[in-house]
C-alpha cells in the first residue's frame, strides 16, 4: 500500500503525547471503572466508533474501538491478562492522538490515511481479571493459553473478532515482569518483541516476514529513546496460545511486552513508547517502509533474557552453614505487596541489580530472633538497640508489637527453624564487614547500625 505523504518523525506523536495523554490512566494498575470516563471520552470523537462486542465471565462489557474504513484490517487487543494494564493506557493515548490528527493533520499521515487502513482496538479483554488485580480471568484460566479449547468467553470473543474482521496485522499487547533484561545486559528490557511462529518448525511465511520487518521498524524508531532497552523474546511455539493461532490464520502476529525501566513505578515510559511504536507501525504500512527491512534487522534486536535482573543484587557474602563457610552472591525481589524476599544464592554473576550492594569481606551474621512475651512499643532507638543485639526478627503473637519505629518488622509465629539464609527466606538479616561495622537488612531496605 502507498501513501502519498512523508514519513512523519515520530519525535512528532511523542511530542504530542507528552501534551495530549490520558493523565488519570498514570495508575499502577488499571481496572474497568478506570477506563470507563476515557472511553465516553473517545466514543465522542466523529472519527471513532464504539462497539460492545460481548461480554466478559461475570457480565462486564468489552467493548471495541474503531477508526478507518480502508481494505488493510489492524487489530490489537490489550489486556488479556488482567495485571497488565500499560498497554491499555497507551492504545487509548494513541486513539486520541490519530484522533488529534484527523483534525489538523498534526502528525503528517494525511486526510486519506483512513481510508487505507482501519483499525479496531480492545482495550481490557479481560476486566474480570483486572478488576482482581490477576492474570488469569474469572473462571481462573489464564485466556491466552484457551485458544485451542474457547473455555473462557473472553477467548471466544477474541477468536470470533479474529474470523470476523480477518485481521491483516494482530497486535498481541502485554506487560511482562521487571527482571527481563535486553541481551546480558543490565539493562531492563522497557520493550520486548516477538513475531510468534505458527508452527513447531517456525517457518517463516510473508505475514510473519512482514511481522517482523514491521517490528525492525519499530525498534529502529523506538532506539532513539531506548538505546539499550529494547528486547527479541523467544519464538517457541505454543500450542495453545493466541498470539501464535492468529499466525496460523495469515495475520502478520506482532507481541508487544511493556517492562520496566528505572524510576518508573507505573511503566509510564513502556506507556509512551508502545505508542510511538505502534505509530511507527502504522506510518510503515502506510508508506511500505518496512520493506527496506530484513530479517537481519530483527534477529540483531537482543534477546530478551529471562532473570537477567533482580530488585537487589548482593555480591561476594560471606555465610556459614551446617560448619561450611562460603562467599556467595544474594539476590533479593520485591512483590506487589512489597514484601522483599531471597531468590537466588550462589554464583549470579549473569545477574544484575536494579540496585547493586558490593558486600566483599561482609558476614552474614545468623538469624536470630526476639521472643514476644508481652506487649511491646516499638521505638526507633529501641529497634536499633536490638540489632545491634544481633536480633533481626522477632517471634510471638505479632499483636503484642506495636512498631512505631517507622521501620520494617519481620514477626514469625515460632523462632526461625534456619539460622542461615535460603531461596524463599524473608530478606531481614544482619551483615558485619571485616572492620565490625554493621548493617542490616529490614525487607531489603539497608540501614547502618
Amino acid at each position: 500500500m502507498k501513501a502519498a505523504h512523508p514519513h512523519a518523525p515520530a519525535q512528532a506523536i511523542a511530542s504530542l503525547w507528552d501534551s495530549h495523554h490520558f493523565s488519570a490512566l498514570d495508575k499502577s494498575h488499571l481496572r474497568h471503572a478506570d477506563i470507563q470516563p476515557v472511553l465516553d471520552e473517545i466514543a465522542d470523537y466523529p472519527s471513532i466508533t464504539r462497539e460492545t462486542i460481548g461480554y466478559s465471565c461475570t457480565g462486564k462489557c468489552i467493548e471495541r474501538l474503531s477508526m478507518g474504513s480502508g481494505p488493510l484490517i489492524i487489530l490489537a487487543w490489550t489486556q488479556m491478562h488482567g495485571d497488565e494494564p500499560t498497554a491499555t493506557a497507551a492504545v487509548l493515548d494513541w486513539l486520541k492522538l490519530l484522533h488529534l490528527n484527523s483534525t489538523s493533520n498534526s502528525l503528517a499521515l494525511g486526510s486519506d490515511w483512513t481510508s487505507l487502513i482501519t483499525l479496531h482496538i480492545i482495550p481490557m479483554l479481560n476486566p474480570d481479571g483486572a478488576e482482581r488485580d490477576t492474570r488469569v480471568n474469572e473462571q481462573g484460566i489464564d485466556i491466552n493459553r484457551d485458544a485451542k479449547q474457547l473455555q473462557t468467553p473472553e477467548g471466544r470473543l477474541l477468536w470470533q473478532q479474529v474470523q470476523t474482521l480477518k485481521p491483516d496485522v494482530a497486535f498481541n499487547l502485554h506487560d511482562q515482569n521487571p527482571y527481563y533484561s535486553a541481551g546480558p545486559t543490565a539493562y531492563p528490557a522497557t520493550i520486548a518483541f516477538l513475531a510468534p511462529a505458527f508452527h513447531p518448525d517456525k517457518h517463516v511465511d510473508a505475514p510473519r516476514l512482514r511481522a517482523k520487518q514491521l517490528i525492525a521498524c519499530m525498534a529502529d524508531t523506538l532506539s532513539h529513546w531506548l538505546p539499550c532497552h529494547i528486547g527479541r523474546y523467544d519464538d517457541t511455539y505454543s500450542l495453545r496460545s493466541f498470539g501464535d493461532n492468529i499466525a496460523g490464520t495469515g495475520a502478520s502476529t506482532i507481541l508487544i511486552e511493556s517492562g520496566a525501566h528505572p524510576n518508573d513505578p507505573h511503566r509510564q515510559v513502556a506507556r509512551k513508547m508502545n505508542v510511538i511504536g505502534l505509530h511507527s507501525a502504522l506510518e510503515a504500512l502506510l508508506g511500505n517502509l518496512y520493506q527496506q527491512k530484513s530479517l537481519a534487522d530483527y534477529y540483531r534486536i537482543p534477546d530478551n533474557v529471562e532473570d537477567g535482573l533482580v530488585d537487589i543484587k548482593f555480591s561476594r557474602v560471606a555465610q556459614r552453614c551446617a560448619g561450611h563457610d562460603y562467599v556467595a552472591d544474594i539476590s533479593v525481589n520485591r512483590d506487589k505487596q512489597g514484601r522483599a524476599t531471597v531468590k537466588h544464592i550462589g554464583d549470579l554473576s549473569g545477574q544484575a541489580g536494579f540496585t547493586n550492594i558490593s558486600a566483599y569481606q561482609t558476614t552474614i551474621l545468623p538469624v536470630k530472633a526476639y521472643q514476644l512475651d508481652s506487649a511491646m512499643v516499638l521505638t526507633e532507638n529501641d529497634y536499633l538497640a536490638l540489632l545491634k543485639q544481633g536480633f533481626s526478627v522477632f517471634a510471638g503473637d505479632s499483636s503484642l508489637l506495636d512498631n512505631l519505629s517507622g521501620l520494617p518488622v519481620l514477626c514469625l509465629p515460632e523462632p526461625p527453624a534456619y539460622s542461615s539464609l535460603y531461596p524463599g527466606a524473608d530478606a531481614f538479616w544482619i551483615m558485619q564487614d571485616s572492620e565490625g561495622k554493621q548493617r542490616a537488612v529490614l525487607n531489603g531496605k539497608m540501614i547502618n547500625l
